[in-house]
């Protein structure tokens, strides 16, 4: 299992506001481990890769100014997985945008239901982030 993969089981599976923002920190990251290799200044997809990881750790900043962020994660994140590595920058642009989809949706119903003003804040803020990955990195975003 990708980290990738792992981080989208997450999001899905967080039921609570803690556990949506722990994921989405998660999510935020993975999605940075997954752009990073796949910057190549040769590559057509360059200018939106990094634009889209700017907007990654934009959106993992957010999430961590939630004031019901965990302390500590949830669940232990794996060590280090070589993220796809040897798959070609389209694939890797498809599955980070499928990711900021999913993640910008749960942090926009967090934001509507969280009780905190900074939590809203935090979540409207990080979802803004995730919905412009998937704008860079996706030709049908959220």
């Amino acid at each position: 299992m990708t980290r990738i993969t792992a981080a989208q089981h997450r999001v899905q599976q967080a039921s609570d506001l803690a556990a949506v923002l722990d994921a989405a920190y998660e999510a935020f990251e993975a999605m940075l481990s997954a752009i990073d290799p796949v910057q190549d200044p040769a590559s057509g997809l360059f200018a939106a890769f990094v634009m889209a990881a700017a907007s990654a750790a934009n959106g993992r900043n957010a999430v961590a100014l939630a004031p019901s962020l965990p302390g500590h994660p949830l669940l232990a994140v794996p060590a280090e997985q070589p993220p796809w590595s040897g798959e070609p920058p389209e694939r890797v642009a498809e599955v980070v945008a499928g990711l900021s989809h999913l993640v910008a949706e749960r942090l926009a119903e967090a934001a509507d239901s969280a009780p905190d003003t900074g939590d809203q804040a935090a979540c409207r803020h990080a979802a803004q982030s995730a919905r412009d990955i998937c704008g860079l990195l996706s030709t049908s975003g959220p």
